[in-house]
């Protein structure tokens, strides 16, 4: 598995701010976290489900390809960073898309 952060640098409030993947090893998602700068968050994958909001597109070999300077910076990270902001994701109610069930 493969984790990455994007990271925005001036997102508009529907916008994350942040969002964590976990890549499969064809680098497509298989879980997501976004946490937007008004304070919510969604999660979706794994015991969330809806997948079908996770990107079919997979991330490209060279994260630093999108990141774009001032905009946003793409990095990897380790797993354990990516298991405790699921975690912490998981501590909202269903995140963003609890609001409209």
């Amino acid at each position: 598995m493969i984790y990455v952060l994007l990271e925005y640098e001036s997102p508009e409030e529907d916008e994350p701010r942040l969002v964590y993947a976990q890549l499969d090893d064809d680098r497509r998602e298989v879980r997501r976290a976004e946490f937007y700068p008004n304070g919510l968050c969604f999660a979706c994958g794994g015991e969330y489900g809806r997948e079908e909001a996770l990107s079919p597109v997979p991330y490209p070999e060279d994260l630093r390809s999108l990141s774009r300077p001032g905009e946003v910076a793409a990095r990897a990270i380790p797993a354990s960073v990516f298991q405790t902001v699921w975690g912490q994701a998981q501590e909202r109610p269903d995140g963003l898309f609890g609001m409209f069930a």
